[in-house]
């Protein structure tokens, strides 16, 4: 198109195994920042031999900012499957007067890969100070007097989970008083 400029960006989803711990990376009391490495190893069928084969393994420097960096290093470990989405970057830098480069992903999400086992998901509780890179969820931080009847039941319930949607299925049946049937 003439005349108009479009910024690209490669933006991707992965999916594969940490090879390595998340490491916390920056200046102290500066942004939250951590690198970890993750490793795909892409399989095929090889129907002449009957069996799975790995092709190679491709390994991506993931670099993780803010408050996702914070809950990547409180839950993260070398071994996990991971999915990470992100943009794709290139760094440059010289070495012994050679000029190195490599690709890295800046993440905008990770998370365990499900297909492997299961997680238990647990909301980090808001810091109702000055947040950390804007990325509070709208709701965090609202008092039992902002909220409605309802609501304030709702927040009530064990644990004193506002998130927790456990509750709708322990309510007695409005119309025969019974607990309401959980859907199987």
């Amino acid at each position: 198109m003439e005349g108009v400029e479009m910024a690209q960006q490669g933006v991707a989803t992965i999916s594969g195994f940490m090879g390595t711990d998340p490491q916390s990376f920056g200046k102290e009391g500066g942004v939250t920042a951590c690198s970890f490495r993750v490793g795909c190893t892409p399989r095929y069928f090889n129907a002449v031999a009957n069996k799975w084969r790995d092709r190679p393994t491709t390994w991506i420097t993931v670099k993780v900012f803010r408050t996702l960096a914070k809950n990547v290093l409180s839950s993260l470990r070398k071994g996990d499957p991971v999915v990470v989405t992100g943009a794709l970057a290139t760094e440059e830098w010289e070495h012994d007067g050679t000029k190195r480069s490599k690709i890295v992903m800046e993440a905008t999400s990770v998370g365990h890969d499900l297909n492997f086992g299961i997680s238990v998901f647990q909301r980090d509780k808001p810091n109702l100070g000055e947040p950390e890179g804007g990325d509070m969820h709208p709701d965090d931080g609202v008092v039992d007097s902002d909220l409605n009847d309802n609501e304030q039941t709702l927040s009530r319930r064990k644990n004193n989970d506002p998130w927790d949607a456990s509750v709708v299925f322990e309510q007695p049946d409005t119309v025969s008083g019974q607990p309401a049937a959980s859907e199987s």
